[in-house]
């Protein structure tokens, strides 16, 4: 499997905030690298959140065994992009084409293969100071955990509760097969923090897994407690660096996070 990443800063905030927009690029973007997608793009607009700095827009396509992310932080400035796909991808032409819809100034990109070890690509040094966040990737071979949509359904449900995280959406489960008949089941859950995503193969006995966050976490409960719910023979696990050195990229928002904390407060202190 391919896993590309890009990390974009200094961007524009208007675009960012433009629904349209984000929704044409999950769409338009796996058809243009002739991959596969098995449902249309769904788009949750967070703004007034209990963390104002967090305001934008989290989006999210199931591809045939994998799923495109986008997520958007219009008060910082900077994007996310996830694409995880089985089939052969041009990392190029989805760079060039995300670039083109979503200028920065400043862009980190990694395409690296998810074959059940560790993504050694990736910088795994994390500076709670100076990055945006970590993102957890499990490889899960001889996969002994739920399989069917509803054990995934009941598992990325409860999952976000259970690690300290913030659902902002029930999650969303499909079951499809490729065109070779290959059995696929793929959920998605998107959280305050960004989004957390299983894909499982039945009968291959294969999974893989997703957690990124914009906030830090214990990784010392976090990553045991995932293991434990998704047992398996053998994993590869990385925790990587979203967002490296973020802080010196950062534009300073603070009368729009002042205006929006307020608000946030009149709203958590009325009766």
């Amino acid at each position: 499997m391919t896993h590309f990443m890009l990390d974009g800063f200094q961007g524009h905030r208007a675009r960012f905030d433009d629904l349209r927009l984000i929704h044409e690029l999950c769409s338009e973007i796996p058809e243009k690298l002739g991959l596969d997608p098995v449902m249309p793009p769904f788009l949750i607009p967070y703004y007034d959140g209990v963390e104002p700095e967090d305001a934008g827009i989290s989006a999210f396509a199931f591809l045939m065994g994998g799923h495109i992310t986008v997520h958007t932080f219009s008060y910082r400035e900077c994007y996310f992009v996830d694409l995880l796909t089985p089939q052969t991808m041009d990392s190029e032409r989805c760079t060039q084409d995300l670039l083109r819809s979503l200028p920065c100034e400043v862009s980190n990109i990694a395409c690296f293969s998810r074959n059940g070890g560790a993504a050694d690509e990736l910088a795994t040094e994390i500076d709670v100071h100076s990055d945006f966040g970590p993102h957890y990737l499990l490889d899960l071979d001889g996969y002994r955990g739920p399989r069917e949509q509803g054990a995934i359904f009941g598992l990325l449900d409860s999952l976000p509760q259970r690690i300290g995280m913030t659902p902002i959406m029930r999650p969303y489960v499909v079951s499809t097969r490729s065109e070779d008949g290959e059995h696929v089941v793929s959920g998605m859950t998107m959280i305050a923090e960004s989004h957390m995503a299983l894909h499982v193969w039945p009968e291959r006995g294969i999974a893989r897994f997703d957690l990124f966050s914009c906030e830090f976490f214990d990784a010392e409960t976090v990553l045991p407690t995932i293991r434990a719910l998704l047992p398996a023979e053998r994993f590869g696990e990385t925790l990587a660096v979203r967002g490296s050195k973020y802080t010196s990229y950062q534009n300073s928002r603070e009368q729009d996070v002042a205006r929006t904390r307020r608000w946030v407060s009149r709203l958590t202190h009325s009766e």
